[in-house]
């Protein structure tokens, strides 16, 4: 393991990684952790949101290898369109205290999170070789 791909990366690519991980933290914090709708559950989730929030901005700055990419941007560049409408979706469920799609939106967010977060790790990849030194 070696820290010196994440060192040379732009900053752009440090903010994402770094947004990331907050959301890797929180999230067992919010689905196993605090009880739902409790002052330590809205705090948690408003930063979840916001690293969420963050890690799909700054991927919009990460140019795709994909060969169908367009201008630099990929088919990965629209799950984080939908990431930014998921975002806004499940805050507004929970302000109007609709929980059931509150929870579904974050429930498959979390999902296409890890997912995503996976390819990450492939050959080639700044995770791959910060994990693989």
């Amino acid at each position: 393991m070696t820290l010196a791909p994440f060192y040379a990366a732009p900053l752009f690519v440090k903010l994402h990684i770094l947004a990331a991980m907050v959301v890797v933290a929180l999230t067992p914090v919010q689905f196993l952790g605090f009880p739902k709708g409790s002052p330590g559950h809205r705090a948690a989730g408003a930063l979840w949101l916001l690293a969420m929030v963050t890690v799909a901005l700054t991927s919009m700055t990460i140019t795709s290898r994909f060969r169908l990419s367009l201008g630099g941007f990929g088919p990965i560049h629209l799950l984080s369109l939908l990431t930014l409408a998921s975002c806004l979706a499940a805050w507004q469920a929970a302000r109007r205290h609709e929980i059931t799609r509150h929870r579904l939106t974050l429930v498959l967010l979390t999902l296409s999170f890890f997912v995503a977060g996976a390819f990450t790790f492939l050959p080639g990849r700044i995770m791959h070789r910060i994990v693989a030194g």
